[in-house]
């Protein structure tokens, strides 16, 4: 029922759902066949899938989609995306007509939010932001800004503050805003440590959001929170399949990336490629030391954060106080560890820790 093929986008009637398909008496130069429409539950259009060869480009089917697309919607109230594909590669043409590389199809339920979203979406700028996530001048600011940033069609931001500057906190009060925004509705805060995940929800999403959430790595897999936390090496994990692959491309909206720039988590960005969502990277990695793969990853030219807040601005606004360094040697720092040294309990507290 999700899948009808071969359904003429000239003769078909999508605002009563009556769908015709091909049939021996095709008129030439009139008649139009959309390869795949994908229904919703009320048996309503919810996308339309170009398949073109495995030899060839899916761009090729570009042209042909747009016109299916035009068809549909010049008989319906609402916008409808597009995905192209030959198999192998897939495109992603949303309704705002903004176009990305995607990792496969989007399930039913997946296209079944996001049109709802689509349809209720607000202007981020418009939706105040919760002063009781963010007071600080700084940290208001940045909110706005990352606003503006997204109400521009970005998809990416990376969000740059130093330690004990509140940069959680601001991802919060983003989360907040576009959530009431109905730009998102699932999140995925990612990090790589089971401490953080822990913090990231009971001081996060429990905290601010009036919802059950989900920490991954202690619940286990489910398809019925919206705000979720876990590490990237449970996301990895799994035997047949990685974890990260049990849910769909296209059921996160957001996702948040904490310490952006521990990339040797996930070298090869198989998360950061595999979901379809707004992506935000927040790094607390002096701009010198940043790798210039996290600001190419997350759309920033050059060495340009998307918002920043730096330990010397920080100092300057006494948010932080100036420290000394001291330098202190101990018995692990200057020998290492021996796992034969260590007690049976240890090594299974290590083991617990990933």
């Amino acid at each position: 029922k999700y899948i009808k093929r071969e359904v003429n986008s000239v003769k078909s009637d999508f605002k009563n759902k009556d769908y015709v398909s091909r049939g021996r008496r095709i008129e030439k130069g009139k008649d139009r066949f959309i390869d795949y429409l994908l229904l919703g539950g009320d048996n309503s259009p919810l996308a339309i899938i170009e398949a073109k060869r495995y030899s060839k480009d899916p761009e090729d089917g570009r042209i042909q989609a747009r016109t299916y697309a035009k068809d549909i919607e010049s008989q319906l109230d609402y916008k409808i995306p597009i995905f192209l594909t030959n198999g192998r590669k897939w495109k992603y043409i949303d309704q705002k007509g903004i176009e990305r590389k995607i990792s496969g199809v989007f399930t039913q339920a997946d296209l079944e939010h996001r049109s709802e979203l689509f349809k209720n979406e607000r202007n981020p700028d418009t939706i105040r932001i919760n002063l009781r996530i963010v007071d600080r001048p700084k940290s208001i600011l940045n909110v706005k800004k990352l606003c503006e940033h997204f109400a521009q069609g970005h998809r990416t931001a990376l969000i740059h503050m130093a330690t004990g500057t509140g940069k959680t906190r601001v991802a919060m009060a983003l989360i907040d805003i576009l959530v009431n925004a109905n730009m998102v509705r699932n999140v995925l805060f990612i990090v790589d440590r089971i401490a953080l995940a822990n913090q990231a929800d009971e001081e996060g999403f429990k905290k601010f959001f009036n919802e059950p959430s989900c920490k991954l790595h202690i619940d286990g897999f489910n398809l019925n929170k919206r705000f979720y936390s876990t590490t990237v090496q449970t996301l990895k994990g799994g035997d047949k399949e990685k974890n990260f692959e049990k849910f769909s491309p296209g059921f996160f909206d957001l996702l948040i990336f904490d310490e952006a720039h521990r990339s040797i988590y996930d070298k090869n960005n198989l998360v950061f490629e595999y979901f379809d969502a707004i992506k935000v990277g927040l790094t607390a990695t002096p701009r010198e030391h940043e790798s210039r793969n996290t600001y190419k990853l997350f759309g920033c030219a050059d060495k340009d954060p998307t918002v920043e807040y730096s330990y010397d601005e920080a100092v300057h606004d006494t948010i932080l106080v100036p420290y000394k360094a001291q330098i202190i040697e101990t018995k692990v720092l200057s020998e290492g560890i021996d796992g034969k040294t260590l007690t049976p309990g240890l090594k299974d507290q290590i083991r617990k820790q990933e």
